[in-house]
C-alpha cells in the first residue's frame, strides 16, 4: 500500500500589518492636483461645506509577518484634527474604523519604512487649517490589512475611465481576439 505524505496547507485570509512610528506632513498640493491617485478635493458638496481638503503624506514603520512583499495593503484607523474632529471624511463621528482611507502600494517583509498619501478634511475653524498649513493631527489605532486575492480600493486608470482616451492607445489591441 502507498502512504501519502501530509499536504502542506497554506492559510488564506487577511494579514494585519502593524503601523508604528507614524509621522506626517502636508504635501502642499492644491485642489485638483493628484493626491493618493485622484484629484485632491473634499468629498461631496454638502458634506464638505466648511472643510478644507489637505493631501497628507504619512510615513510609518510597517511590521509584516509575510515572507514576501505585500501589495495594496488597506489602511484603517482614526485621524483627529487639533480640535478633536475627524480628519477622515468617511468616519466623521468616530463610530467605526471600518472605512479604508488609504492604501500602501507595497509593504516589504519584516519591519520597514513605508509611506502613503490620503486626503484629510480639516474643519476651517481649526487653528492652522488655512491654505498652506495642515494643523496638528493625531493618529489612533492605525493598521494596514492585506486582503489576499485582490486590491480592495484601486484607483481607476485614465483608460478605465474613458476607453477612448489617448492614454488607451495600444491598450485595446490587448483585448482584441485574433
Amino acid at each position: 500500500a502507498l502512504a501519502a505524505a501530509p499536504l502542506r496547507v497554506a492559510a488564506f485570509g487577511p494579514e494585519n500589518i502593524e503601523l508604528s512610528n507614524v509621522a506626517y506632513s502636508d504635501t502642499g498640493k492644491k485642489v485638483g492636483e493628484i493626491c493618493a491617485g485622484r484629484p485632491l478635493k473634499a468629498p461631496g458638496e454638502k458634506v464638505a461645506r466648511g472643510l478644507l481638503p489637505k493631501c497628507v503624506l504619512v510615513t510609518a514603520t510597517a511590521t509584516s509577518k509575510s515572507k514576501q512583499a505585500v501589495k495594496d495593503a488597506a489602511v484603517y484607523g482614526y485621524v483627529k484634527t487639533a480640535t478633536g474632529d475627524s480628519a477622515i471624511a468617511n468616519n466623521p463621528d468616530f463610530r467605526s474604523d471600518a472605512g479604508q482611507f488609504a492604501m500602501i502600494k507595497t509593504v516589504p517583509p519584516g519591519s520597514q519604512a513605508v509611506e502613503f498619501e490620503f486626503v484629510a478634511v480639516i474643519p476651517d475653524k481649526d487653528i492652522g487649517a488655512v491654505e498652506g498649513s495642515l494643523g496638528a493631527l493625531t493618529f489612533d489605532s492605525l493598521k494596514a490589512i492585506s486582503y489576499p486575492g485582490g486590491a480592495r480600493m484601486a484607483t481607476f486608470t485614465a483608460c478605465e475611465l474613458d476607453s477612448l482616451s489617448d492614454d488607451c492607445d495600444g491598450e485595446q489591441e490587448k483585448f482584441i481576439s485574433k
